[in-house]
């Protein structure tokens, strides 16, 4: 006669499958749903001329001094401060830009300031080839 046990492998298997659903539903079940997104702080893209671009967002633990002596590689590159401000908020744009453009001019660099309204308080400093008006390129001429 042969005794069986109780349970056989099968159920054993069973068990510890049900385990695993019930652990990965509830470790998926705290997830979110769609995941937070964080913008970059500075940002290295390049368009379909291939001109370069480099973007810059202020923040908190950000150092612009840093990021132009990293960035502004040529003469020839400028700098765009783009301040984009709800309504009502000119005058404070205006001055935040401002501190941007003297930071940019202490490092001997001459820069831009474009105010925009917008939905949202955004600002960035962008470092690009501006090109050249007398001729029309938009890439960065030879000397």
């Amino acid at each position: 006669m042969i005794l069986r046990a109780g349970s056989g492998w099968q159920t054993v298997t069973a068990d510890l499958a049900l385990i695993l659903f019930l652990v990965t539903a509830q470790a998926s079940r705290d997830t979110p749903a769609v995941p937070q997104q964080v913008e970059p702080v500075a940002t290295a893209i390049s368009d379909s001329s291939g001109a370069g671009l480099a973007v810059f967002r202020p923040g908190p633990e950000t150092n612009l001094g840093q990021w132009l002596d990293m960035t502004m590689t040529d003469d020839r590159q400028g700098a765009s401060v783009v301040v984009r401000y709800p309504g009502g908020q000119r005058e404070a744009a205006f001055r935040d830009g401002s501190a941007l453009l003297e930071q940019i001019e202490s490092k001997g660099s001459t820069a831009r300031l474009v105010l925009e309204p917008g939905t949202r308080a955004e600002t960035l400093v962008t470092i690009g080839y501006e090109g050249n008006p007398e001729t029309g390129t938009m890439l960065a001429e030879k000397r």
